[in-house]
């Protein structure tokens, strides 16, 4: 046990990425040494994940924080001064006591999430360290591979196309500076052309380009053509990655993925899925079923090359007990880890070992209403996670987590040593 005693916890209203209202928890130790982090916020979010709390009120359109914030500043205060800041698990676990819900309805995971995470922060500060090195888990940490959004969609633009994101991950890369690199070669790339043929509408919430496009086939199209055009060979270096968010399009038994067009039945779906993964460098697909469709995902597993990533959002959300599931029906091969879909950083941890038991892959990612907090690049580097999902090449809410970790590589002085890509694609 540690001299180092919470003596003051605060809440405050900031705002994220997209201009809503979040929460800010301060934690004090001691009287004088203060840390603090901020929720991130969802827009595409499972129906098992933990409840973000608003206040549904006139202020800011019903999106106000405020009861959260309060909550902070009396209950959790309240239960919490006195506790040890090194004891994360114990406070998690009182944060989950006073909750008193499965889903973290009453204090809110935007509010618990906020306080774990600035005990965590606190507790690296009280030690003198940084974050990334306080979690030492592993003496030989290497930067994450870098999965990276060029073209978005779905709920994070809407009116475009239906799939969320359209991503690309530097397979090939051999070091973190190298995997930027050429990240912005082909981010570039994308906005040349797009400026070219007039296809350019804006910028979605996670600093990719919101384009005109007629149909999902004519992304795929342009983005292979555009990481060969940035001087890249497909699979082999570069490749795409797609988070179909399927949840957004669900319609009765099938899915619909334009409004003016048919209900398409659940098998048919599957086979255009299989058909464009066949066609084009996609090495990785996240949430290509919707949640309730678990044994979709299973059938799609048996059929789905070899190679291919297959992971598991909204199906799992950071939950171990869906995880295990997920794993015992065969529908997955990785799994996406957020600490704010469970609420805690101790429960993410427990989903991050689960996965690691049942060798499930696991990727750290950031949520399409992010702030200046960069607790998740020193997460993942500290947890040894081997990729890394935060958005975009633009917005600095995006690039500040990038710039983290090649501060943290500077740090560790290992040249820029990034985690190799999973076994999976050894064959590219």
């Amino acid at each position: 046990m540690s001299k180092n005693k919470i003596s003051n916890i605060k809440g405050r209203m900031v705002f994220d990425s997209r201009g809503k209202p979040t929460v800010e928890a301060e934690i004090t130790v001691n009287g004088k040494i203060s840390g603090s982090s901020i929720a991130p916020s969802g827009a595409s979010t499972g129906k098992k994940e933990a409840i973000e709390k608003r206040d549904n009120k006139n202020d800011f359109l019903g999106e106000s924080v405020n009861n959260n914030i309060l909550l902070i500043n009396t209950i959790i205060k309240e239960n919490l001064v006195g506790f040890d800041i090194e004891d994360q698990e114990s406070i998690d676990n009182k944060l989950i006591i006073l909750d008193d819900t499965p889903n973290k309805s009453f204090l809110g995971a935007n509010t618990t999430i906020a306080v774990s995470m600035a005990v965590l922060k606190t507790a690296a500060i009280s030690n003198k360290t940084s974050l990334w090195s306080y979690l030492g888990l592993n003496s030989e940490k290497k930067i994450p591979l870098p999965e990276v959004q060029i073209i978005g969609g779905g709920a994070h633009a809407k009116g475009s196309i239906p799939i969320q994101d359209f991503m690309i991950i530097p397979n090939g890369a051999p070091d973190f500076y190298s995997a930027l690199e050429w990240v912005f070669k082909v981010y570039r790339k994308a906005a040349e052309r797009l400026l070219e043929e007039k296809k350019l509408f804006g910028v979605a919430d996670e600093g990719g380009y919101w384009p005109f496009f007629n149909n999902i086939e004519e992304v795929l199209i342009f983005l292979t053509e555009t990481i060969e055009q940035s001087g890249f060979k497909p699979l082999k270096e570069v490749s795409i990655s797609l988070d179909i968010a399927a949840n957004n399009f669900k319609y009765k038994d099938g899915y619909k993925l334009f409004e003016d067009q048919k209900c398409i039945d659940n098998n048919i779906f599957k086979k255009q899925l299989l058909k464009w993964i066949n066609m084009y460098p996609i090495i990785s697909i996240e949430d290509p079923f919707a949640e309730e469709d678990i044994d979709l995902f299973s059938d799609f597993k048996l059929e789905a090359p070899s190679y291919l990533q297959i992971v598991g959002d909204d199906l799992v959300v950071t939950n171990p007990e869906l995880i295990k599931l997920a794993h015992k029906k065969k529908a997955i091969n990785s799994v996406l880890i957020k600490p704010n879909q469970i609420g805690t950083i101790s429960e993410t941890y427990d989903a991050l070992k689960q996965s690691e038991k049942l060798n499930i892959h696991t990727i750290l990612s950031a949520r399409s209403g992010e702030t200046e907090d960069n607790f998740i690049s020193d997460l993942s580097i500290g947890w040894n996670f081997k990729q890394l999902k935060v958005g975009s090449f633009s917005r600095s809410e995006r690039l500040s987590k990038w710039n983290q970790c090649l501060r943290i590589a500077e740090a560790m002085n290992n040249n820029f040593a990034m985690h190799t890509p999973p076994n999976l694609w050894d064959k590219f």
